[in-house]
């Protein structure tokens, strides 16, 4: 195993507050993911720090750290050594985590885990429900007329690929029944065959249901006195999951109570029998009103409002992933499909696949914008182009969250990308990636709307994170330094915070003077290996106090064994040489103490380092101590700013 991933395994580790605050731990393609007894002991400055970490997010009681694809399965190898705990699925560390949600997020959760496994079922069907369309559509590549009637040679192949777009949603409740009665804990089979009754071809068509109603046409079943409509639940969602809980319900209570030579036999009949019974008599009539319901909320939201609906979800959505709530959303984007021929199609997916866009739109943003921070502008582009093909969480949580003013402009060009999609009625045909490559699953006759939705999205959401970065960005920098002065103990105020401030603003990465005392030009110091630049561009400090502080926040690198020298790697990659004393080497670390150890991360102005002068001038050395950038052939220029007296973090370095 590389010994970078068991170090970051170590890091994370420490960050979650040790082993013992770890419940359980399980990992998926890019993020480890745990359960932690007390998630206010998680040191995320420090975590975000950790070189392999591209971002961290708490969603459904679980603390996920986003590490990227072949790297967190070697990093959670080690991390569960070091936790000392089992290696546990995704599904298991879900049971674990589900646990610590409270009755709404477990209902929210319920309602994911029930489509997720019939997602790809929902996508075939939509898709090749697109390709017919495309097929039939009028006008769309021969002037009046569609390609069926143009070529009639391929009829036959267009009447197949309806049938097979039509089957997945024809017989939606069967495959929910089987899904929802695994997740319920029941028999999937007989949640299949629950929903195979409640479109039985002998029910009256549910799609009829409605116009029956008002023409009074309705049949019924006389069941012992009481009337039970005869009505299938064709395109519905919530009354065949309902159901199906039902069915799990009384079939775990018969288990228990039906002797185990009965239980084949009764189980299942009397499980079928009575759930069947209520889904006639309560579950079915009660949720299809829930369900219409929603959907009419829906269909008002972005029909009767307009524009303003557009907007409206456009700007929720977001805020919806961040809480998982987001996954709900799936039972009413499915029953509206499921209803495609008198709806036309979803108008969620395109607003969707907007705010999507406008996030990974803002997370490009962030890129030009830091250009001397590699590991953020790394994170950036790849987060970026991820959220323009569907995939958000890396860019919301990994980037624009972070740094807050890329998600303000995520949020106003999300949301008029989506007003936009909504007032020219771009309407989807299936479900699948809300993103760029979505059109897919859009209406042939609105393809092109749905890319002038997505242009708008993405340069709306650019540019107004551009123009806040120039702002929020800024002020944001500024509280978070003068918020962190007095964080650290043994840390010193800095005389130098809004010059910091303007510094990073244009690009340039600060040191600050770690000792106080006479900065010198590097050519100098009184040593010709420092003075020739071999090891690095700098400067040196004659010091009036033996004492070494942080010159900026980063993590030690080293420590040499003689306590004389201290590394440190700081922002955008700075590699800085902290050497006390010329041939210091030779005094075997008396009169030196280190106060921190290496992989430590440190804080601007904390204390590193305290040294004796007395003591180095005793043994007849220089106390002139380097402060070089050992990596300065990676910038463009490195700048001596001050020379002369100097105290503790003014500014005497600017890179670039």
């Amino acid at each position: 195993m590389e010994e970078k991933y068991v170090k970051t395994a170590q890091e994370i580790l420490a960050c979650m507050g040790g082993k013992d605050n770890i419940a359980s731990a399980a990992h998926c393609a890019t993020r480890l993911r745990l359960v932690l007894k007390d998630e206010s002991l998680i040191d995320k400055d420090a975590l975000e720090n950790i070189e392999l970490v591209k971002g961290n997010f708490n969603n459904g009681g679980q603390f996920q750290i986003i590490l990227g694809t072949g790297i967190v399965n070697n990093v959670y190898a080690e991390f569960i050594k070091m936790a000392n705990i089992t290696e546990m699925t995704k599904e298991e560390l879900k049971k674990q985590a589900a646990k610590k949600m409270n009755p709404l997020q477990k209902l929210l959760k319920t309602l994911a885990d029930v489509f997720v496994p019939i997602l790809p079922a929902l996508v075939a069907s939509g898709l090749l429900m697109g390709i017919n369309n495309i097929l039939t559509a009028q006008g769309m590549f021969v002037e009046g007329k569609s390609l069926v009637e143009a070529f009639p040679q391929i009829k036959d192949f267009a009447e197949m690929v309806n049938l097979f777009s039509n089957a997945g949603f024809t017989f939606l409740p069967v495959l929910i029944g089987f899904s929802a009665a695994k997740i319920f804990g029941g028999t999937p089979i007989l949640g299949a065959v629950i929903g195979a009754i409640m479109i039985h071809p002998d029910l009256m068509n549910g799609y009829g249901y409605g116009q029956a109603l008002l023409d009074g046409t309705v049949p019924y079943w006389n069941i012992f006195g009481l009337s039970v409509a005869k009505v299938g639940y064709q395109g519905t969602v919530l009354p065949v999951i309902a159901s199906a809980f039902c069915l799990a319900f009384v079939e775990k209570k018969l288990r228990k109570i039906v002797p185990a030579m009965l239980d084949n036999i009764v189980t299942p009949l009397l499980s079928v029998l009575i759930a069947g019974a209520m889904t006639f008599l309560f579950i079915g009539p009660v949720m299809r009103g829930v369900g219409d319901a929603m959907t009419n909320a829906v269909m008002w939201l972005f029909f009767d409002l307009g524009s303003v609906g557009g907007l409206i979800y456009g700007v929720t959505y977001p805020l919806l992933v961040i809480t998982g709530m987001h996954h709900s959303l799936v039972t009413a984007e499915t029953q509206i499909l499921a209803n495609i021929g008198t709806l036309g199609g979803s108008p969620t997916f395109a607003v969707v696949a907007a705010a999507n866009c406008a996030q990974g739109a803002a997370a490009l943003a962030v890129m030009f914008r830091m250009k001397n921070d590699p590991k953020m502008k790394s994170l950036a582009s790849a987060s970026g182009i991820s959220s323009m093909l569907g995939i958000t969480e890396p860019a919301i949580f990994g980037v624009n969250l972070k740094l807050r003013y890329p998600f303000y402009g995520a949020l106003i060009g999300g949301g008029i990308g989506a007003a936009y999609a909504t007032f020219v009625k771009v309407l989807s045909v299936s479900q699948g990636p809300c993103g760029v490559i979505g059109v897919i699953c859009i209406r042939p006759d609105c393809m092109l709307q749905f890319m002038v939705s997505m242009a708008i999205a993405i340069v709306s959401a650019f540019a107004a994170t551009m123009m806040l970065g120039g702002v929020l960005g800024k002020k944001e920098k500024a509280a978070v330094a003068a918020g962190s002065k007095t964080a650290e103990s043994g840390r010193i105020e800095s005389p130098a915070a809004d010059t910091r401030t303007d510094a990073e603003e244009k690009g340039e990465k600060v040191i600050y003077a770690p000792i106080q005392g006479n900065v010198i030009p590097r050519e100098n110091i009184p040593d010709e290996t420092f003075a020739s630049g071999v090891l690095g561009d700098g400067v040196g400090i004659e010091p009036e106090t033996g004492e070494v502080v942080a010159p900026f926040d980063g993590k030690i690198s080293s420590v040499t064994e003689t306590c004389h020298a201290i590394g440190i790697t700081g922002p955008g990659g700075m590699e800085l040489l902290i050497h006390v004393g010329v041939d210091t080497v030779k005094m075997n670390g008396d009169g030196f103490t280190v106060l921190v150890s290496e992989g430590d991360k440190v804080k601007a102005g904390q204390k590193l380092m305290i040294f004796d002068i007395s003591k180095i001038k005793v043994a007849g050395f220089s106390t002139t101590s380097a402060v070089l950038l050992t990596n300065s052939d990676d910038y463009q220029s490195c700048n001596v700013v001050k020379t002369g007296k100097s105290k503790q973090m003014e500014k005497i370095v600017t890179v670039e």
